[in-house]
């Protein structure tokens, strides 16, 4: 038993497909063919919190800790111990073995680096 199945040329013209901005009415999956020169000036669909934009969140530090002998040769552990707004626990990255002091993260104070309020948020902190 056989049959055939009609395989077209090109495009499917039979197939309906969304036409968005920018993109090609050829292509079955809407990639853009030419971008028009509006493309790079529109605006998102939305904005970020600004909040959320802080400069603490690009902000690293390292920590590097000798493990070798005084009189040997170094032996260094270098680990990150803040990135991407948090604080990482030294206990993951370090051997069970070596004692080094550290302020538990329980205890440590974060220093507070800006305060970003939107307009409206600054009028209703206050009451009228």
């Amino acid at each position: 038993m056989s049959s055939s199945i009609a395989i077209p040329a090109g495009p499917s013209a039979t197939r309906p497909f969304h036409k968005g901005t920018g993109s090609s009415t050829n292509s079955p999956f809407g990639t853009p063919s030419s971008s028009p020169p509006s493309a790079g000036k529109d605006k998102a669909l939305h904005n970020r919190r600004p909040r959320l934009l802080s400069s603490s969140l690009s902000k690293q530090e390292c920590t590097v800790i000798n493990v070798g002998d005084p009189e040997g040769t170094p032996r260094l552990i270098s680990y990150l111990s803040s990135s991407q707004g948090f604080a990482w626990n030294p206990e993951i990255f370090l051997p069970s073995y070596i004692d080094c002091d550290y302020v538990p993260l329980e205890n440590r104070r974060d220093p507070v680096h800006e305060i970003i309020l939107t307009d409206d948020e600054s009028k209703n902190l206050l009451p009228h």
